[in-house]
């Protein structure tokens, strides 16, 4: 096993460097300009391993995507099919990418003629997709469990296009389903309209997904997240577009800067953005920290002490894992809810803070969809990550003070944050395996 060994800086961190493109935006974009009339060009991409997933897919449905690389990141160039995609026969596998999992089972259902296998790794296989499948199902697709009932792998076969109509799918699962269908509604054959069942959770995925198909010129209207309706005949046009910054890479680097009375500027992030974890900063300020922005950059600068705080992460569950361990370091306790999500990740993600933070001396008590964790002095322990880059890089922060911090398998980044240990040791922090 891979034992990344990390050493606190010598001096107080001050911290000023740029993110990768957002892998969200970059796989949304992906999709939607394979679907395009022409060539798009998208500039800062993602090069994480979840968008190589994307595009590796991508190239077997006969999208040609290539690759350029400049001294501002990596240019995507993007020749759109138009919506008339290979009728691939074959496997897919997607790796742990579960954002390609969930929208390229939309996009292959959409493609008449096709035979494809979706699989991915062994969490992949355990991880649930059958309200996106059932949605699917209803609008014509044919699709298969080859596995557990409910979960990858899955055989797709397709004779015609979908049918549009309208479905009901249930908001409290999983945005990422209905992100897919949203995603691939003009290729339906007649109006599309989406009726949400309970409450619509992550809410700025959503925004995410309405924004991107926005901008390459489809409609789709949101009535106040309970009913979605996409129009028939509109279609994708091509775009040069830049990629918006990872705010959930960001978080990391903020996160740095709130435990170690530090400070860490953030270039190439939207502080209007739509992704939710762009509103991180201010849940560090509410636990004492000082924050200020322009338009391209977001800083935060630690305070002496941090508070605990009690707040609902629904529409940012992707930094919760950075606020518990920040939340180690703070007087008092952090109480996180809306974190059901969580338990169906790349991991559980609840079982696993609760089991690492044990692990460094603090005290959390894990609930469905909450975590309180009780502040302390963290020290340092050999972290598991559990093949989750999020438990990866959010403990990492302890070693903004903490002494003794070991991240087991510390590739697993390269899913989202593939420079992540680079950068880190910009922050002054040593690491050596």
């Amino acid at each position: 096993m891979i034992t990344l060994k990390l050493t606190p800086p010598a001096k107080p961190i001050s911290l000023t460097c740029e993110v990768l493109g957002s892998k969200s935006y970059t796989n949304r974009a992906l999709i939607i300009a394979a679907l395009a009339s022409g060539v798009s060009k998208l500039s800062l991409a993602s090069i994480s391993s979840d968008s190589e997933a994307m595009t590796k897919a991508l190239r077997l449905l006969g999208v040609s995507i290539t690759e350029e690389t400049g001294p501002h990141g990596t240019t995507l160039i993007v020749e759109g099919t138009g919506g008339a995609l290979n009728p691939y026969h074959g496997e897919i596998n997607v790796g742990p990418a579960g954002t390609t999992m969930r929208f390229l089972t939309a996009l292959c259902a959409a493609i008449p003629g096709i035979d494809v296998v979706l699989s991915g790794s062994e969490r992949m296989h355990a991880r649930p997709i059958k309200e996106l499948v059932t949605a699917l199902r209803s609008l014509g697709a044919e699709i298969d469990y080859l596995g557990t009932e409910g979960c990858p792998p899955l055989r797709i076969r397709s004779t015609t296009h979908l049918k549009g109509g309208t479905i009901g799918m249930n908001g409290t699962v999983s945005s990422q389903f209905i992100s897919a269908i949203l995603l691939t509604a003009p290729l339906n054959t007649n109006k599309l309209v989406v009726e949400i069942e309970g409450e619509q959770i992550s809410q700025s995925y959503i925004d995410m997904t309405l924004q991107s198909v926005r901008e390459f010129g489809v409609s789709i209207t949101n009535d106040s997240y309970t009913r979605y309706t996409c129009a028939p005949g509109q279609t994708y046009q091509p775009r040069v577009m830049q990629i918006e910054g990872d705010a959930s890479g960001a978080s990391y680097l903020w996160g740095l800067a709130a435990v170690s009375q530090g400070k860490a500027t953030v270039k190439n992030v939207n502080p209007r953005s739509a992704q939710g974890d762009i509103h991180f900063p201010e849940v560090l300020m509410r636990m004492g920290c000082s924050v200020s922005s322009d338009e391209r950059s977001i800083t935060v600068v630690g305070p002496k002490t941090l508070k605990g705080i009690d707040i609902d992460m629904s529409n940012m569950p992707d930094v919760a894992q950075t606020l518990a361990v920040v939340a180690a370091f703070a007087q008092g306790k952090t109480t996180m809810r809306g974190l059901s999500t969580l338990r169906v990740k790349e991991t559980d993600r609840i079982a696993a803070l609760h089991a690492e933070l044990a692990k460094v001396g603090i005290t959390s008590e894990p609930g469905p969809d909450y975590l309180i964790v009780h502040g302390g002095n963290p020290h340092g322990a050999r972290i598991k990550t559990y093949d989750d880059h999020r438990m990866a890089m959010s403990c990492a922060v302890l070693a903004a003070r903490v002494p003794g911090v070991e991240i087991e398998e510390p590739h697993v980044v390269e899913k989202s944050f593939p420079t992540f240990w680079e950068v880190l040791a910009l922050s002054g922090i040593h690491s050596e395996y």
